[in-house]
Order: C-alpha cells, then structure tokens, then sequence
C-alpha cells in the first residue's frame, strides 16, 4: 500500500527494495520478529537504505493504517553511485570536487550545505547512510531545490569512503579550530581537486578522521563567537577552494 511516497506493510516493502527504488528510509517496529525482519534488514543494507528499528508509537503517527509495524519512505531524490561517479569525472577529464557531510543531523543543514555545493561549482555531495539526517521533504525544501539538482551519493560506510577517495590521491581537507593554519583565498590554489569533509553540528569531524585529512584550517572570527553554524562554515571554505 503506498500514499504519498509512504509503503506499509511487510510484503510491499520487501517488493519495493527488491524493486531498486530509491528509498529515504526503512521503519520497523522495534518489536517485531528477529528472523522475518532479518530479510528487510539484509535488502535495505544491500541498497545503502537507511533502515530504523523503532517504537510502535513512531509508525503510528507516520501512518495510521494497518502498517503491520513495517513503513518505508520513498526518496524524493535519486542517488548517483559513488564509484562509478567519481571513476567517469576522471575519466572526462574533469577532477571531482566533492563535499561529505559527516555526521550532520538537521535537515535544515543539510539543505543549506547542498545550496552552497550548487552555487560553488562542487561536483558531488556524499552523505551517509547512518551518519547524515535522512534526506526527505524537509531536506529539499530547506535546499530551496538545490537537492534536487546536486549529484548526491548515499553510502553505507563513510570510513570505507574515506579510503576509497583517497585512493584516488584527492586531497582531504577540513577546516579545524585548534591549527595554527588560518584559512586565507590562496590557501588552496595549487589544488585541481579535492574532498572537503564537513561533521557533526556539535562534535565536528572525530579525532580519527581529522588525523587523516591531508589539510585542515581553521576559519578566523575577529568577533565575539568562536564557532559557526556548519552550513555557514561549509560555505565560507567553499569560497576559498574556488575562487582564484
């Protein structure tokens, strides 16, 4: 049964994640069998869904019909594949410059970063599956269209990413408020291409990933606030990675 980008019921959400449908997120009641939700489990891993054991309480209010304690979401955004993304940019010639959100839970954020990808010239925008807020409605409205328009890659380890794109031999880079190097226009000017890696709102990027980022910088506040609002500082590294 579906209504407005909303499936319930076992059997039809099995059927729309053997389908290839692009799904926002999974919900199953956290009380519901082991070993017949162990199947959704598997196929939503399989396509990089977000899938969310929860109280019966939360499926109601999404849904008042006979959900059966299992709803899906459908996405309002198609996902790229991120290998096969990144391998055609090289091989048109045209090196990717990609932003990851790591860890980012307002939706609000997330609309406003992807704002900033589209308006800077950013080639492709990685979330991640269990890191990110889910990319529904609100993200797209508060990108004010912008997501829909963004190439952006869903992926279910961001770790895995990390290695993967650094395979590649981009540039990793994060601003960071404990270095010494202050971000400055000509910080970047010798780079073609490169990963800029955004965190959480609150924690930021973790100490394991900061270690491996190949540069970090740290934005300079002359006045009476030491921290920015994640979007915002997305948009102001941004400006320095692309304007010459």
């Amino acid at each position: 049964m579906s209504k407005e980008g909303i499936v319930i019921g076992y059997h039809a959400v099995e059927e729309l994640l053997q389908s290839g449908t692009t799904i926002g997120k999974v919900y199953v009641n956290n009380q519901a069998d082991k070993r017949k939700i162990g199947v959704l489990r598997q196929l939503a891993k399989a396509s990089d869904t977000p899938f969310s054991m929860v109280p019966v309480e939360k499926l109601n209010r999404i849904s008042k019909a006979n959900h059966q304690g299992v709803i899906a979401i459908k996405s309002p955004i198609e996902f790229v594949p991120l290998e096969e993304t990144v391998t055609r940019m090289f091989e048109e010639g045209k090196p990717p410059k990609i932003v990851v959100c790591d860890g980012i839970q307002d939706i609000r954020n997330i609309g406003a970063i992807s704002r900033s990808c589209l308006a800077f010239g950013v080639d492709l925008m990685i979330v991640g599956v269990k890191a990110n807020a889910e990319i529904g409605d609100g993200a797209v409205k508060s990108s004010a269209g912008a997501l829909l328009k963004m190439p952006v890659a869903r992926v279910s380890s961001l770790s895995s990413t990390l290695t993967y794109l650094q395979s590649w031999g981009i540039k990793q880079i994060a601003p960071n408020e404990k270095v010494e190097e202050a971000l400055r226009y000509d910080t970047f000017s010798n780079l073609d291409s490169w990963v800029l890696w955004m965190g959480n709102e609150d924690k930021g990027l973790s100490k394991e990933r900061m270690a491996l980022m190949d540069k970090t910088v740290r934005i300079e506040m002359p006045g009476t606030t030491d921290s920015l609002n994640v979007s915002v500082a997305t948009g102001i590294v941004l400006h320095a990675l692309t304007i010459r």
